[in-house]
C-alpha cells in the first residue's frame, strides 16, 4: 500500500505496470504478482469549544494552507487510535491537553491535499472545560486564537475546516451557551 502513486514496487523494486482489478486500472507488480494498492493517509483533529470564547483555531505555518486558519490536527502515527492522535496533534500544535476518552466524533472528511496525496480525517470535539493548558503556537502554526462564528467572519479557513468549525460550534458552542 502507498499513499502516493508509485513507479516501482516497494517490495522488490521492479517497475510497476497496470492491471484491471475490481473495475479499475491499478498499479501492478508482475514480479511479485500483486496489486500495489493506493490508499489515503489517515488523519485526525479536535475542535476545542468554549461557549464564551469560541472554537480554538490554529493559523497554519506549513503547507497545505499556510497562513490559513484550521482546526488543530494532522496525520496519525502507526500505533495510534484516531482519538489518541487527535489529542496528540492538539497538544503539539496548541499546548492544550485533552483526554482522548473525552473526545466525541463530530465528522469526517476526505480531501486531496498537495502533492497528489489523499487524506481521510476524523474530526472530534471536546468542551474547553475538559481541556488543560494555555494555548500557544507550536512549531507548525503561526498563531492560536479562539473565534466565535461572528468574530471569524471574513477570515479564511483552510478547506474543509469551515464545515468542521460550524459543526463543532453548533454541537458545543451555541447549544450550551443558551
Amino acid at each position: 500500500m502507498t499513499v502516493y502513486p508509485a513507479t516501482y514496487c516497494p517490495r522488490c523494486g521492479t517497475e510497476l505496470g497496470t492491471k484491471h482489478v475490481d473495475g479499475r486500472d491499478r498499479q501492478y507488480c508482475d514480479s511479485c504478482d500483486r496489486v500495489e494498492w493506493r490508499n489515503p493517509a489517515p488523519g485526525a483533529g479536535v475542535a476545542v469549544v468554549d461557549p464564551d470564547r469560541g472554537v480554538l483555531l490554529t493559523k497554519r505555518d506549513i503547507e497545505p494552507g499556510i497562513g490559513k486558519w484550521a482546526l488543530p490536527g494532522g496525520y496519525l502515527e502507526v500505533d495510534e487510535t484516531p482519538s489518541v492522535g487527535a489529542a496528540r496533534e492538539l497538544e503539539e500544535e496548541t499546548g492544550v491537553r485533552v483526554d482522548p476518552d473525552d473526545l466525541q466524533i463530530v465528522g469526517t472528511f476526505t480531501t486531496t491535499s498537495f502533492a497528489d496525496e489523499h487524506v481521510v480525517s476524523i474530526r472530534f470535539v471536546v468542551g474547553a472545560e475538559r481541556a488543560t493548558g494555555t494555548p500557544e503556537a507550536g512549531p507548525e502554526v503561526q498563531a492560536v486564537e479562539w473565534f466565535t462564528p461572528e468574530e471569524f467572519e471574513g477570515s479564511e479557513l483552510h478547506e474543509p475546516h469551515d464545515v468542521e468549525f460550524e459543526r463543532a460550534w453548533k454541537l458545543l458552542g451555541t447549544d450550551r451557551a443558551q
